[in-house]
């Protein structure tokens, strides 16, 4: 009897310094960009400050088409860029800098918003979709880092002018 009253007792101080220690604890600041505020975030609190995004180039080159109406219009060469964006976590880009049609696949990332032409929409890992040239794309991220990786496709009349 006296082993399970000290059993006991043990067990209640060891609760009592649990409490204890818990309620003196001050909270964690709020990482920056993202205050603590109660009710619903304004679109600023949602985003950190902007990051510049730098792509890992997997492939860069020209091909030629054998199609006869395209060599005769001038667009038999086209040029093909492969990259991968690692996109942080609460960013947003206004305008993604990638330039041609746009083939991209989302490899990771959950949390991943983009914004084609005005047409807002949720991505999920493993999706591709199509970016049409000369269309504006936007992308937002959310508590989770993302990458994306785009196949853009360009007339070599196309990337002679943007250059």
């Amino acid at each position: 009897m006296k082993r399970f009253f000290m059993i006991g007792i043990s067990f209640a101080i060891a609760e009592t310094v649990i409490v204890l220690a818990s309620l003196g604890q001050n909270p964690s600041p709020s990482p920056k960009g993202s205050p603590a505020r109660e009710g619903k975030p304004d679109e600023a609190a949602k985003f950190d400050e902007p990051t510049i995004l730098k792509p890992l180039d997997r492939f860069d080159g020209r091909t030629v088409l054998r199609n006869a109406r395209l060599t005769a219009a001038g667009q038999g060469e086209i040029q093909m860029t492969l990259r991968k964006w690692d996109i942080p976590n609460r960013q947003r880009i206004e305008r993604f800098p990638e330039l041609g049609f746009l083939i991209v696949q989302v490899r990771s990332g959950d949390d991943l918003v983009t914004v084609i032409d005005g047409h807002r929409q949720r991505r999920y890992v493993d999706e591709f979709f199509t970016v049409p040239a000369g269309s504006t794309m936007s992308i937002e991220t959310g508590t989770d880092t993302s990458i994306i990786q785009t196949l853009a496709i360009t007339t070599s009349r196309n990337v002679r002018a943007n250059k």
